[in-house]
């Protein structure tokens, strides 16, 4: 039995039950509470009532019956005769009395509906003559019961100041407080029935509505666990729990599908077995392909790093030529204009003509070995050709890759698939490689580079912005950083050239370059290249 008792408070059932009988114990409770209080001051509001409706009637009995003077009242055994028609001890209204004023906080009783011994005229009731409204007072009396005294003030004529008397109306409580009780004693002997009559229903509603589909779905499945592929709650409702039962129907047919397409995957996976190796072989295949690929993209890595060194040891030359032109060029133009002057002389011999001669060949020897040098060092002329620049970096990422792969380093690109511009493709590859190059010597630690093309702008160029996440440039570097042989890296990291090359080939392309330190961190470079030319109305 114990045990019984014990499964059941485990249940569903009686957690729901417990919890639904409590909660529905305190409501009916507090509506209960409510109810009757709200009685009881119903009782006290009606019978409050009642009795400034008895003192105003009092009042206008006055003022219409009688001839009022300021000083006096008229016939009051009449005005006693009323009010003893409006109250006595078998009534609510027990006592009624009437007080005229005959000093400034001074009364004296008029009229009564009991005995004038009886009468309370204290020497109090003076201070009620200001009154300008009902004042009601909840007093006990010497019987034990509770009554309503009200105070009504008695209002002169038009044209007169001052209240002309009191009136204080007495109403009993007993008949009221008698019948509250009784409506008291009656609620406290049927809650318990009403409560009771809760419990009974909530248990029946419950063991429906939860605890027997409950036990159907339990029984169901726990023939299905012992292994009943017929299992099947037998339950059809429109609620939670018919969905539930549902689903576990549902369920039931899809394990028994599973179950069946289990076993002819078992027979497919014996059979793709057999091809497994063909499949491992093809993959080999494929991985050998991708390793040659590799190694074909790092010799090309290989070779146009070697042409950048190329370039960057001929952008050296080149400014040590032109050094070197400089200097040579300006004293050898000034020594030829003095020969040219001694040429010119008539009265020279022979021999020192001659001699003249001589060195001015010379000099136009050494000028042609300036010119022949410069023309080494000069840049190639451009070669402008259709560069799609998503496909020239797609095809730059590849080289980059292992580096990017070895350093942490991330690389995005933001470029309009029609974005296709009119450049020298090898330039190109030189400028992005320097400028990625740079960025990757920035972090060591890992980071992230983005290129960005923005739309052409009326002149059709193309803005084209490269940013990473590194350590930056510091602002006051940021004029030198284009000026040759100027490097931040440590000595044997850099040539100071890479930036400067990238500004000849924007220059070149008829472009401007520049770079920025972005208070978020990092660098930000800036440039512009031409674009493919548009057609005109007339070429299509």
């Amino acid at each position: 039995m114990s045990r019984r008792v014990i499964s059941w408070i485990k249940s569903l059932h009686a957690k729901l039950f417990l919890l639904t009988a409590l909660v529905t114990s305190v409501v009916t409770i507090l509506v209960a509470a409510s109810i009757t209080n709200n009685s009881r001051k119903e009782m006290l509001l009606y019978t409050k009532r009642m009795a400034i409706q008895n003192g105003l009637a009092v009042e206008s009995e006055i003022q219409q019956r009688w001839d009022l003077d300021f000083h006096d009242f008229k016939d009051p055994e009449a005005l006693g005769e009323f009010l003893q028609t409006l109250s006595g001890e078998d009534r609510i209204i027990f006592q009624i009395d009437v007080f005229k004023r005959v000093a400034d906080k001074k009364v004296a009783l008029v009229a009564s509906s009991v005995a004038e011994e009886s009468v309370d005229s204290g020497a109090q009731l003076g201070s009620y003559l200001t009154l300008q409204a009902p004042q009601p007072e909840l007093v006990d009396l010497n019987t034990g019961n509770k009554a309503w005294k009200v105070y009504l003030p008695i209002r002169p004529p038009k044209g007169r100041k001052g209240n002309l008397g009191i009136i204080r109306v007495y109403c009993d409580l007993e008949h009221w407080e008698s019948i509250w009780a009784k409506n008291l004693r009656r609620t406290y002997t049927i809650l318990p029935f009403i409560l009771m009559g809760e419990f009974i229903l909530l248990w029946v509603v419950l063991g429906t509505v939860v605890s027997d589909p409950v036990r159907a779905i339990t029984s169901a499945m726990a023939r299905l666990q012992e292994g009943d592929p017929e299992a099947k709650a037998e339950i059809r409702r429109a609620d939670e729990l018919g969905q539930i039962a549902q689903s576990f129907n549902t369920m039931a047919v899809e394990l028994r599908r599973a179950t069946r397409e289990k076993e002819f995957l078992i027979e497919e996976v014996r059979g793709l077995n057999t091809h497994l190796q063909d499949r491992i072989d093809s993959a080999l295949a494929e991985l050998q392909a991708k390793n040659q690929e590799l190694e074909q993209l790092v010799e090309r890595n290989a070779v146009l790093r070697e042409e950048l060194g190329q370039q960057e040891r001929l952008a050296v030359a080149g400014q040590l030529t032109t050094a070197f032109a400089h200097e040579v060029g300006t004293p050898l133009n000034l020594v030829n204009a003095h020969l040219q002057l001694l040429h010119s002389q008539t009265d020279l011999g022979d021999r020192t003509r001659e001699r003249l001669n001589l060195i001015q060949a010379q000099i136009e020897r050494v000028g042609d070995i300036v010119r022949r040098m410069l023309g080494l060092v000069r840049r190639p002329q451009l070669q402008p050709e259709p560069v799609a620049l998503e496909s020239l970096l797609a095809e730059l990422h590849r080289l980059w890759l292992p580096t990017f792969t070895a350093r942490h380093i991330a690389f995005e690109t933001e470029v309009p698939a029609e974005c296709t511009l009119l450049a020298d493709h090898k330039q190109m590859e030189q400028l992005f490689i320097n400028l990625v190059n740079n960025a990757m010597d920035a972090m060591p630690q890992g980071g992230s580079i983005i290129a960005r093309a923005l739309a052409p702008n009326e002149g059709n160029r193309w803005q084209v912005i490269l940013e990473d996440t590194g350590s930056g440039i510091p602002e006051e570097l940021l004029p030198m950083v284009f000026r040759p042989m100027f490097t931040t890296k440590p000595e044997g990291k850099g040539t100071g050239l890479g930036l400067s090359i990238c500004r000849e080939i924007i220059r070149a392309h008829g472009g401007e370059i520049s770079i920025e330190a972005p208070e978020s961190g990092g660098t930000r470079i800036c440039f512009s290249l031409p674009g493919m030319p548009k057609l005109s109305p007339k070429g299509l």
